[in-house]
């Protein structure tokens, strides 16, 4: 069981941690997905090629910053019939538009959440959105241990917003983004 940090506490962390302390992804312990409605069922997609940058600030949480990159040609759909629909020219055109991009431009938080604003680009148009994360640390260590922890980043998109409106009699448009990523310290 891993305990969730608070991000007050994390505001007010030791002053050696003044600067954004820069985390590196572990691909084997991350998982970058969705979920979507198809007809009445809710069905969830993955993105197995990305590519995320984080840096955390510890002592001043709006310095942190969140990049990532979603390889659109390697996404799934959840059946094989989804998967095709969705990297075709009605939904991503993933030949046409080979990423998904998020860049964060602000960085809030308070309790244990905080708020990355950005911007997410996705079939070549470009949308604000705000995403939830969560920090955590592994069960049994200590509340300075910072090293090894994992992000847990949650928000909604309305693809429809990014003209990846195909098949809309039959899916919904919004897509619930989660990313559990295991970071390490550099």
């Amino acid at each position: 069981m891993r305990f969730i940090m608070s991000l007050l506490f994390i505001a007010f962390a030791s002053a050696t941690m003044a600067a954004p302390q820069q985390y590196a992804v572990d691909p084997a312990n991350t998982d970058v997905g969705f979920t979507y409605i198809f007809g009445e069922k809710p069905i969830h997609g993955t993105f197995p090629d990305y590519d995320i940058d984080v840096a955390i600030d510890f002592g001043d949480v709006s310095n942190s910053t969140v990049l990532v990159a979603l390889k659109t040609q390697t996404a799934t759909g959840g059946f094989i019939f989804g998967t095709q629909a969705m990297r075709s020219k009605k939904i991503l055109n993933a030949r046409a538009f080979p990423a998904i991009t998020f860049k964060s431009t602000s960085v809030t938080g308070g309790g244990d959440t905080a708020q990355i604003n950005g911007d997410i680009t996705i079939r070549g148009v470009t949308n604000p959105l705000t995403l939830t994360a969560k920090l955590f640390r592994p069960n049994g260590t200590t509340a300075n241990d910072l090293d090894d922890l994992t992000l847990k980043i949650t928000g909604t998109v309305d693809r429809f917003a990014f003209g990846a409106d195909g098949y809309a009699d039959e899916v919904g448009a919004a897509l619930e983004i989660t990313i559990d990523a295991a970071i390490k310290k550099q």
